[in-house]
């Protein structure tokens, strides 16, 4: 087996880079490590046994999709002839942007809301409420996107779920959210440009979707990430080559996956995190307001999230510490997948130090906690869509 080769590399990337660490990643890094290997102690004390493999691998799956997803925003970028094109206006230019953004972010994350942002920019202030509409279209994509770290995270913390189950009750609340953002923006809109709907920005969510479709349909056996982690590098390397620009490639390696260390050092950080409460759980079994897990604990579960990511926690920190917890109620995979989605999602985009919001704040000077405070009722909104989401999978399951 090459997993622990490959989670041994991962771990002597992480500690290589130790001193490159953001200080907040390495705090937050510390801080779940400590509890991770605390937690952990003890239950060897009382008897469990060690899960070395597990912490050598901890959460390498997820790693590796996030390195072939990025390898996306190489031919996923505007092309020059669209850049050239007049930008549509008012209702139109609200839907256009609405639904580029959604679908292009869905592939190629946080890049694809600074594209956007940026080409708005050009014509218009992008203002707290501009950034608002923009965190909250992209906040959605985890609902349903395979592409997004919070599905790989997903996965790894609930890894009986089906993923093609989750997507079919995400996709939907997904587009019902974007008719929620155009109906709270119609009236501002109305005289602003927007984001084209235009080249392959809607083709790449469509033929990525049905490959690892197809793939997972041939090939069960395989997990949906390693799926992802294959095709993704596959498909940008055949159109790169096609295009002429091989050379991409090598500076890409170079330069953005040599600069992942946050990202790598914070999930191995979580993974240690996560089973190490997992095997403390095991051993002193935990206290939790009910005793069985469906719609109606889903969608308190949710909303503690969202109350907790509102105070500036991270989703990935949050999700550790519950889903030990409640995968002692033996959920339903489905349901409990769903709703972690929705904490990361709908969470990132009132956390006034997430990624998305200090992103936004970096590069057009608007304070995060001002692009959360706007955006408290459309999340209000769509934690109710989500909720009635989970009444009916679990009417249906």
């Amino acid at each position: 087996m090459l997993y622990p080769v490959a989670g041994l590399l991962l771990w002597g990337f992480a500690l290589a880079s130790f001193s490159l660490l953001a200080q907040r990643s390495l705090i937050q890094s510390m801080v779940l490590i400590s509890i991770g290997l605390t937690g952990l102690a003890y239950s060897l004390f009382e008897g469990a046994a060690a899960p070395l493999f597990q912490l050598i691998n901890s959460n390498t799956n997820l790693l590796a999709m996030l390195a072939a997803v990025s390898f996306l925003s190489l031919i996923a970028t505007p092309s020059k002839e669209s850049k050239k094109r007049q930008p549509p206006a008012g209702r139109k230019g609200l839907i256009s942007t609405l639904a580029s953004g959604h679908f292009f972010s869905a592939i190629i994350n946080m890049s694809a809301l600074l594209i956007i942002a940026d080409k708005l920019s050009a014509r218009r202030q992008v203002d707290t409420r501009t950034a608002s509409l923009l965190t909250v279209n992209f906040a959605v994509c985890a609902l349903w996107s395979p592409f997004f770290a919070a599905m790989a995270y997903t996965l790894s913390l609930v890894p009986n779920m089906d993923m093609l189950t989750v997507m079919s009750v995400g996709l939907p609340m997904g587009l019902i959210s974007l008719v929620m953002l155009y109906w709270l923006h119609q009236e501002p809109e109305v005289k602003l440009t927007g984001y084209p709907l235009k080249g392959r920005s809607l083709v790449l969510p469509a033929l990525l979707a049905v490959a690892v479709i197809i793939a997972h349909e041939i090939w069960p056996m395989l997990a949906i990430t390693q799926i992802i982690a294959i095709s993704a590098p596959v498909l940008v390397i055949v159109v790169l080559l096609y295009e002429g620009r091989a050379n991409q490639l090598h500076l890409h390696i170079c330069n953005r996956l040599a600069n992942m260390h946050n990202e790598m050092m914070l999930f191995l950080a979580a993974g240690v995190f996560a089973i190490g409460l997992g095997a403390l759980f095991k051993v002193i079994p935990p206290w939790l307001p009910f005793s069985h897990y469906e719609a109606v604990e889903a969608c308190l579960t949710l909303g503690f999230c969202l109350l907790v990511a509102r105070l500036g926690i991270h989703s990935i920190m949050i999700m550790a510490v519950i889903a030990p917890l409640l995968l002692t109620l033996e959920p339903d995979p489905n349901l409990l997948a769903m709703t972690f989605l929705s904490a990361w999602g709908l969470g990132s985009a009132i956390n006034p130090v997430s990624g998305t919001l200090l992103a936004m704040q970096g590069n057009y000077n608007i304070k995060g906690s001002h692009i959360a405070r706007a955006n408290s009722l459309p999340i209000a909104l769509l934690y109710g869509i989500n909720c009635a989401g989970f009444f009916v999978y679990s009417a249906l399951a």
